[in-house]
């Protein structure tokens, strides 16, 4: 899953927060976790157990099979984005705080506690808060400067030309299919973060 549905399953501390955030931010970060605050450190084992979980996920791999034909590798990667913009429409479903109030409080926990975050990390913050990402999610507008970039970095890491934005319109033509494969998912993500955590995987 993206940025917001990590956040939204992690607990409500600074740490937690922040790890859940820290594998999709900085690379290697997810394998490499020695000298990090240890609230990080659950944060971050935290995030790896439900992208175990997700990637497993009947429901995941469903909406996966719906794009992967016009997107092929990028199909999950996808996936992870669209499931953030049906989390953001459905927000109140899940959050008695409204969206915008939760991200409001989640940009100033990261300003406020800049030291528990590895280096590395701490200007991908900055950008977001900068740029707002979070918030971006909610609208099909918002999804399509996202994934514009999201292909930047792809570019940079492949050395290629790729361009995510045009998925858009895979998600517009999928969009109830996908909505109906989210609404399975999420109650289940939920119900396996609440459950004992084990050993990493």
């Amino acid at each position: 899953m993206n940025f917001l549905a990590h956040l939204y399953l992690a607990d409500d501390t600074p740490g937690s927060l922040i790890g859940s955030l820290l594998p999709d931010l900085v690379r290697g970060a997810g394998r490499t976790l020695d000298g990090l605050d240890p609230e990080v450190e659950a944060g971050a084992l935290r995030h790896r157990r439900i992208d175990v979980f997700t990637d497993r996920h009947p429901a995941f791999q469903a909406s996966r099979g719906r794009i992967r034909g016009r997107h092929g590798i990028f199909s999950g990667i996808l996936i992870d984005v669209f499931y953030d913009h049906f989390l953001s429409v459905r927000w109140a479903e899940y959050h008695s705080e409204p969206l915008p109030a939760f991200v409001a409080y989640v940009y100033r926990t990261f300003a406020d506690h800049p030291t528990l975050m590895p280096r590395a990390m701490r200007p991908i913050v900055e950008r977001m808060v900068e740029q707002d990402w979070l918030s971006s999610y909610a609208s099909v507008d918002g999804l399509a400067l996202t994934l514009r970039r999201m292909s930047h970095r792809f570019e940079v890491r492949f050395e290629r030309r790729i361009d995510l934005a045009t998925a858009v319109d895979s998600l517009r033509d999928q969009y109830t299919a996908l909505d109906q494969d989210f609404a399975v998912f999420f109650p289940q993500a939920i119900a396996h973060v609440r459950l004992p955590e084990g050993p990493s995987q």
